[in-house]
This record gives structure tokens, C-alpha cells and sequence, in this order.
């Protein structure tokens, strides 16, 4: 999820964590908790480009570094407030909105390493967009009423309500998730329309529009569709392309091997390939724009280079998502 979500997630629970003694301290304490995770960021840097694609999220989403650095932080904390919390209160009050940063990363594409170093396997549900609006304006709305209120059991009430709602949200998203796999392995099945794997992730900022790539031996078929009257808005064929693979070999398949084999290959410009992970759901209209990973690689050196993520969050393309989601 984004840091924003991760913040406020982070804070309420700290508010609840705190039982009220340590007041606005608590929810910063909980904020920089759930955020810490992302700190591999500050490392990725250092790493090329495709290895550090596998750094992020990796040994520092860890469950191992969970508890090393949760007892770590929790001492930290307690020397700060030792009159206010015991150690106990003061791990719980930074182990649990660390612990919520990995549960929810979960249910994002990118996937989670939590059992690193002991084991490379990405945990990853593809439920939730990184970016989701409804669930961002119930996590503020709690936050503002638990900043405001000054009941403490009001305060609890809310934050708890609102931790609940949030964990219903998640619930939720992967129930939308099984059913329009359902509803497209029916609809496949009807049309008699071959494919080898389904994979579903919402659009950013709402879960009411998701994507859903069908592969087949030869392409993969990119649908977006309308969960609220189950309309197909955007269909679109992407050939693999397979053939682009033999230059530059073992750097396209340690690409291949981020993306579990969701990828594109194309030519550039003459001395390039393109290399696209069209996992991630994007709100920009068309391929390659919409690929919100993109990877050019130089076919003399093999040296890779990519952009940020871009989703494609930008006022005309949310407008023309709003249009589609009322038709």
C-alpha cells in the first residue's frame, strides 16, 4: 500500500495501543512504525535495477526483522517512556502497526517477502491496488475523529471501529477478486476461448474497476472491466513477442522471473528491447503507457534502466475512469 494508508492505519492503532497515556505520541510512534518497512527504499539505489526490484519488499518485510526490529524499537520507545508504558505496552505499540504494513502489502501485486532470508518466495494476492480512495477516506475520517474527540473511550470506540472496517475492506476485495474470476473462466469457458492462466488486480483508487489478463500460448488478452454493471470498457492483445528473449538472455529472464512470466518483449530504438510487466494495473488507455513497469535494456551492454512506477493517476485519466464506472 502506499505510505499515506500505511500512516494512518499505523497511527490508529497506536491510538489504541496507547490506552491514552502517551496522547499524540502514540500515534506518531505508530505512523513511523508502519512506514518503517519502506525504509528499503533508501537502498535500493545502490543495486541495479532488476536486483533492486527483488531488495524491495524483500528481507525488510520480513517477518524475522519484525521481531528483531520491533524488540529493538519497543526498548527505544520505553527509554523515551518508561514512566508511561511498560516495555510489554511499548512493543505492542510498535510491533502491531509494523505487523499491519506486511499484512496489508500482502494483498498487492508486488508481493512480500515475509520469509526472508530463509526463503525467496513472494507473498502476494493481488486484491487491493496500492492506492485505494475509499480506503483511504475511512482511515483519515477515523484519524480527524480521534485527533478531535477528547472521551478516551470515544476515542477507542473509533479507532477500533475503524481498524475493523478496514480489515472488512480487505475481506471484501478478495471476495470482488474470486468472483470475477468466476465470471471470466465462465464467459472464457462459453466462448470457447483457450488460456493457460487468469491474473485480476483493481484499478488504482477503486476497487469498483479491475484488470484481468488472460494468457494464452501466443498473448495475453488485457481486459478492464466494470464491476457495477460488468462491462468490458478495454480490451486489448498483447503478443509475447518471445523471440526478442534471445538477446540478452539471463537479464530478460531474471526479469521473466519478477514478473512470474507476465511480461511483454519489444523493440526500441535500434540497440534496445523493452521489457514490460503488465501485472500492475495502470489507468492510462493504452500499451506501453499503460505497462506501469517498464525495463529498456541495452542489447550491447545488457544494462537496464527503468522509470518509477507510473499508475497513470492524473486528472484526465481519473475523469475518464469516473465516466466508464457510471455508464
Amino acid at each position: 500500500m502506499d505510505s499515506l494508508t500505511h500512516a494512518l492505519t499505523g497511527a490508529l492503532i497506536g491510538s489504541t495501543a496507547g490506552k491514552g497515556r502517551l496522547g499524540f505520541k502514540a500515534l506518531a510512534v505508530g505512523a513511523l512504525s508502519a512506514n518503517i518497512p519502506d525504509l528499503d527504499v533508501l537502498f535500493t539505489p545502490f543495486f541495479d535495477p532488476v536486483t533492486a526490484m527483488f531488495v524491495h519488499r524483500g528481507f525488510s518485510h520480513s517477518l524475522l526483522l519484525l521481531v528483531l526490529g520491533s524488540s529493538a524499537g519497543a526498548w527505544l520507545v520505553h527509554r523515551m517512556v518508561k514512566k508511561q508504558l511498560t516495555f510489554k505496552q511499548s512493543w505492542i505499540l510498535v510491533f502491531f502497526p509494523w505487523l499491519s504494513h506486511l499484512l496489508m502489502d500482502i494483498f498487492n501485486t508486488y508481493g512480500t517477502g515475509l520469509l526472508e532470508p530463509f526463503s525467496s518466495i513472494r507473498f502476494s494476492i493481488d486484491s487491493m491496488a496500492i492506492v485505494d480512495l475509499n480506503l483511504l477516506i475511512i482511515l483519515t475520517a477515523a484519524l480527524v475523529l480521534v485527533v478531535l474527540r477528547r472521551n478516551q473511550r470515544v476515542k477507542l470506540t473509533v479507532a477500533y471501529g475503524a481498524l475493523l472496517i478496514t480489515a472488512m475492506y480487505f475481506a471484501l476485495g478478495l471476495g470482488l477478486k474470486f468472483r470475477i474470476e468466476d465470471k471470466v473462466k465462465e464467459q472464457l469457458a462459453k466462448e470457447e476461448i483457450p488460456f493457460s492462466r487468469i491474473h485480476t488486480t483493481p484499478l488504482p483508487l477503486t476497487n469498483l474497476a479491475w484488470m484481468v489478463v488472460v494468457e494464452d500460448s501466443a498473448s495475453f488478452r488485457v481486459l478492464q472491466v466494470n464491476l457495477l454493471n460488468k462491462k468490458i470498457f478495454k480490451h486489448t492483445i498483447l503478443p509475447k513477442k518471445t523471440d526478442n528473449i534471445e538477446v540478452c538472455r539471463q537479464t530478460v529472464e531474471r526479469l521473466a522471473l519478477f514478473t512470474h512470466g507476465y511480461f511483454t518483449v519489444e523493440p526500441g530504438n535500434p540497440g534496445n528491447i523493452y521489457v514490460n510487466d503488465i501485472r500492475f494495473s495502470s489507468l492510462e488507455q493504452s500499451y506501453p503507457q499503460a505497462s506501469v513497469l517498464r525495463f529498456r535494456i541495452n542489447t550491447n551492454s545488457c544494462v537496464v534502466s527503468r522509470a518509477h512506477p507510473k499508475r497513470g493517476i492524473n486528472v484526465d485519466n481519473v475523469r475518464t475512469l469516473m465516466v466508464e464506472l457510471s455508464n
